[in-house]
């Protein structure tokens, strides 16, 4: 599905407007990693997994620890998880934007549970919010020209990808510090109609 001629642009990130109500969508931030005429799908990047499905087939399957955050992706594909990293030296990773890698494999995320657990151990106070890898588990999917139609009706507001947001910022904060970087404040944004989502 992946159109790297897309006028939405690879990767990108889409903030929720404030006035976004839905459960799996409210004050979230997603990354967009695929878009074409069939559609686009990416994964929300600040909803911590509960931690009634933390001993989901995902954790289970690459043998998680429990001190390593799962995050939500989405209300779709919720069997199935990936690792987003910045570690550009992941060659089997399944997709690639400069340094940015998603992962899917079992040789790779194992490869990245190795890698985050010696962070752990050789950084016992890390920096505030730095989070190098993000397990995550399901995905944001939209139809063709669903999310072009959101776009216009305001739903989201469209930003460059940004590693500071993405791996070094708290999860509590990348929505409100979306919107801080481009100058805006979440509460000076009017209202906007809404449908439904996905």
């Amino acid at each position: 599905m992946a159109d790297h001629k897309s006028s939405l642009g690879l990767p990108s990130l889409l903030v929720a407007h404030p006035s976004l109500t839905d459960p799996n969508f409210s004050r979230s931030v997603v990354l967009l990693t695929q878009h074409s005429r069939d559609g686009a799908s990416g994964y929300v990047i600040n909803k911590p997994l509960p931690g009634s499905m933390r001993d989901g087939s995902f954790q289970n399957r690459y043998r998680i620890p429990a001190h390593i955050p799962i995050w939500m992706g989405g209300p779709l594909a919720q069997n199935s998880g990936i690792v987003l990293h910045n570690e550009g030296r992941d060659n089997s990773a399944n997709h690639a934007f400069g340094n940015l890698r998603i992962s899917v494999s079992e040789e790779a995320i194992d490869g990245l549970i190795t890698a985050a657990e010696k962070d752990w151990v050789e950084s016992p106070l890390p920096r505030r919010g730095h989070q190098p890898f993000r397990f995550i588990l399901g995905q944001s999917q939209w139809a063709g020209k669903q999310l072009e139609t959101e776009l216009k009706a305001g739903f989201w507001i469209q930003r460059p990808m940004n590693d500071k947001l993405v791996f070094s910022t708290p999860w509590q904060e990348i929505w409100p510090e979306a919107f801080q970087d481009l100058g805006i404040h979440p509460l000076d944004i009017k209202p906007s109609v809404q449908s439904y989502l996905n």
